[in-house]
């Protein structure tokens, strides 16, 4: 496991109150992408592990005080998204706010796509002992070139695959999936995220290419390596 990742787990241990945690009924949840921003070319070794630290120590006070369910880094072959998050907020505007005490994120080394979704299968929890990660497959959708401009097409695709992970999650394979809404605070195309138990990728490659808006062509779909605190997503 790269040395950032085992960072990850102590920092976010030493962090995570053995409980779960009772959100508040006016707090929305928010799907975090963190994507690459400039780079960190020309940033001394030190700066960069101090701002590390300050970025995990980020997530451990959102974690404290109960806005934050899950957070892991990614190992996105196309090196743009770096990690999620999942965070209980009022707002996209209170959402981005809390990120303003990490530096890469106020600095530009990150940036943060968010959006609202809606779960569609399992849930994230804080287990009692967080210091442990494993090692799971993410799976990002994002409308592709025949994405249909008609809107009872677009909840057609998002019913079809919305029933595809509940299948998945019925039987085991699927711990996570969420469907994104229209409040974001970009224009990315992602529509969808379901996140897999496990480590094989090429399965899941296969089949989530067997759906058929993938071969159709109407979605796109992301499918790499994701960390998340080990049992973060319960069997239900």
């Amino acid at each position: 496991m790269p040395p950032s990742i085992r960072l990850f787990t102590l920092t976010f241990a030493a962090f995570a109150c053995c409980q779960g945690f009772a959100l508040a009924d006016e707090k929305l949840d928010y799907f975090v992408f963190l994507v690459t921003g400039k780079p960190t070319q020309g940033t001394v070794p030190e700066e960069i592990e101090k701002m590390q630290a300050a970025h995990l120590e980020n997530f451990g006070r959102l974690a404290k005080i109960g806005e934050l369910s899950a957070a892991g880094p990614c190992t996105d072959p196309e090196k743009i998204v770096r990690g999620i998050v999942v965070i209980n907020a009022t707002s996209i505007k209170d959402a981005e706010s809390k990120f303003e005490p990490d530096p890469y994120v106020g600095q530009g080394f990150m940036k943060t796509e968010i959006h609202q979704y809606r779960t569609v299968a399992g849930k994230f929890v804080i287990p009692a002992d967080a210091t442990k990660l494993e090692k799971n497959v993410i799976v990002i959708v994002s409308q592709a070139e025949k994405w249909p401009t008609d809107l009872a097409k677009q909840q057609s695709i998002s019913d079809k695959l919305g029933t595809f992970a509940k299948e998945q999650h019925t039987v085991g394979k699927l711990g996570f999936a969420g469907r994104f809404g229209e409040q974001s605070n970009n224009k990315s195309p992602r529509v969808a995220v379901m996140i897999f138990r496990g480590e094989d990728l090429e399965s899941i490659q296969k089949l989530i290419g067997e759906q058929e808006a993938v071969k159709e062509k109407l979605v796109r779909v992301q499918v790499f390596a994701q960390y998340l605190v080990k049992d973060s997503m319960p069997s239900e």
